[in-house]
């Protein structure tokens, strides 16, 4: 290649007109100082993941962006996932980076050391930033409201921080999280474990399953069908459901649009999703003012909790307390409920799916199950014994939902500490700036879940994988190779039988966020998971048309993964079960 084609460049260059010259100069010169700041950017991205590594507490690196201001909202927008990746892993290893989107700067810590010491750090509160714009943005709460969860610095315990002036009844974040411990972790959660699974076996047989082969068209929409009721009714109570009997069909309608609302957009552009989700927030008003005039102390069940109007203590508790925050009106904290009755199905429920699934469409592994619930069951039947005991008692049935969580649940958690800057040992995250931890690129790392040699790589589900085994040494959930680097001590047991362990994963299975600010509704998720799951491996034969399902990643980061198209199947009862 000869230089006569940059010599006829250079000397048309030279020949320019004034003016023309003029005109490229201004075109060339900006785009020059975006190219040579993105250069710099890149050499400090590395300079910080290579050079910089003395191992006190820093800024974490910040990701390289073409674009002032905008930051990586086009790669947002166009492969969030791939975004994640990006920001999450460095030559193979995870890592923590800065990422600015929209003139936001946003803290993406992943490594497994700093995500311990960010779980266990006492300064860290509930992200109220992040609140603020997911009760105005998606949840359609006023913005009036909504400041005051901005105002609101007193964290999530009971006792307000010393540095927060914030008046008892505005404490809306301690408020909440209270309500929701006592709710799904607390008091509530045994009450309400059992009106579940009082109901699932009810909202089965309504779906007319006999002895004889019955086509179901998609295997999603059957559990929304009848695990989503149960969900909502041992939560709200069956009287919401018999005023609004699409209630639950609609909070499935808006958990398909609520990726829309995400970006902030106003009204205006999404006018009719805005008029939906306000449908919906109506039905809970009229369900309040019914409720207001037709219920009566007495009617509260025996264990205190249950309730046929409101449903449950929680929801009671949320009505006396929520409505005296400032700027808290029934049209508020019917935003606020629907976000609750989204909380409560919007991942659970196809969840629970994904949980029985793995093991229906598996004939050994479901052979499996039926014979360990055979031998736990005895004389009983399924109905009979508390679904939390299931999965404590059988380790397989733990296993499964912690290796389903794993695979399917691909979701944010967000941290923030509004009064000091926080020292994560190689990281520090400032003072009032926003922490992310997504659970998927944790669940994925290679380097420390257990594969059995490439058996089983990470990406697929194995049954077993959080099963230890204590005459085997190379079993358990985490890889042999990086478990010794832990120095943990080995637990003694007194017997050799095989048990379900997450110790060491703390840090890497973070289905739920990690910290104080752990989503409360864990323990009721897994016996939800775990009954759904056995009652059907129990009691019906289920055979799918389609040897795998195919993913969507419409909604990544919010949750469990999302379901592309029907799953196909036939379902009928078993003439024996156990």
């Amino acid at each position: 290649m000869t230089a006569a084609p940059f010599v006829a460049l250079w000397v048309s260059f030279l020949n320019l007109s004034p003016l023309t010259f003029n005109i490229l100069m201004i075109a060339l010169v900006p785009l020059a100082i975006f190219i040579t700041k993105y250069l710099i950017e890149v050499l400090l991205f590395h300079y910080g993941h290579t050079v910089a590594t003395d191992g006190k507490g820093r800024l974490p690196p910040r990701v390289p962006s073409f674009f002032p201001f905008l930051g990586s909202i086009f790669q947002l927008a166009l492969d969030h996932k791939r975004l994640t990746d990006q920001v999450s892993w460095y030559k193979g290893r995870l890592t923590s980076n800065r990422i600015e989107i929209m003139g936001f700067t946003y803290y993406i810590f992943q490594d497994r050391e700093t995500l311990i010491k960010l779980f266990k750090h006492k300064a860290l509160a509930s992200a109220v930033d992040m609140y603020e714009y997911s009760n105005t943005n998606i949840l359609g709460c006023s913005k009036e409201s909504s400041k005051v969860y901005r105002a609101d610095t007193s964290g999530p315990f009971p006792q307000p921080h010393p540095k927060s002036n914030v008046l008892p009844h505005n404490r809306v974040d301690s408020i909440t999280h209270t309500l929701a411990f006592r709710g799904f972790t607390g008091p509530g959660m045994q009450p309400a474990t059992r009106r579940f699974a009082r109901d699932v076996p009810l909202r089965l047989e309504a779906q007319g399953i006999t002895t004889e082969w019955k086509e179901v068209p998609d295997f999603a929409q059957f559990f929304k069908d009848s695990i989503g009721p149960s969900s909502i009714q041992c939560i709200f109570g069956p009287t919401l459901l018999r005023l609004h009997p699409t209630f639950v069909e609609d909070i499935f309608k808006f958990d398909k649009i609520m990726p829309k609302f995400t970006p902030g957009f106003p009204r205006f552009m999404l006018p009719e999703q805005h008029r939906f989700r306000d449908s919906i927030a109506e039905q809970l008003k009229s369900w309040y003012k019914y409720a207001r005039e037709h219920f009566d102390p007495s009617m509260i069940e025996a264990d205190g909790d249950g309730d046929p109007i409101w449903g449950s203590a929680m929801i009671r508790n949320r009505q006396e307390q929520l409505l005296k925050a400032d700027k808290h009106d029934d049209d508020v904290l019917a935003h606020l409920d629907l976000g609750l009755a989204w909380a409560t199905i919007g991942n659970l429920v196809i969840s629970c799916m994904f949980g029985a699934y793995h093991i229906l469409q598996d004939k050994t592994l479901l052979k499996r199950v039926r014979q360990e619930l055979r031998d736990y069951l005895g004389e009983r039947t399924i109905h009979e014994v508390d679904p939390h005991q299931l999965g404590r008692d059988i380790p397989l049935l733990a296993s499964i939902y912690a290796e389903s969580m794993r695979i399917h649940i691909k979701i944010y958690s967000a941290y923030s500490s509004p009064h000091e800057d926080v020292n994560l040992g190689k990281w520090t995250l400032p003072k009032g700036a926003l922490a992310l931890v997504n659970s998927a690129p944790s669940h994925m790392d290679k380097s420390f879940w257990n594969t059995k040699g490439g058996l089983y790589p990470v990406e697929t589900f194995w049954a077993d994988r959080f099963v230890v085994d204590p005459a085997d040494p190379e079993s358990g959930p985490i890889n042999p190779e990086y478990r010794r680097t832990m120095n943990r001590p080995e637990k003694k047991r007194d017997d050799m039988k095989p048990y379900f362990s997450l110790d060491g994963c703390e840090g890497a299975w973070v289905p739920y966020g990690g910290g104080f600010s752990m989503c409360p509704g864990r323990f009721i998720a897994k016996a939800f998971m775990i009954f759904s799951a056995t009652l059907l491996a129990n009691e019906y034969e289920v055979e799918f048309h389609e040897d795998t399902i195919h993913i969507s990643d419409y909604r990544y980061g919010m949750g469990v993964d999302d379901v592309g198209k029907p799953i196909p199947f036939r379902i009928r009862k078993r003439e024996s079960v156990i």
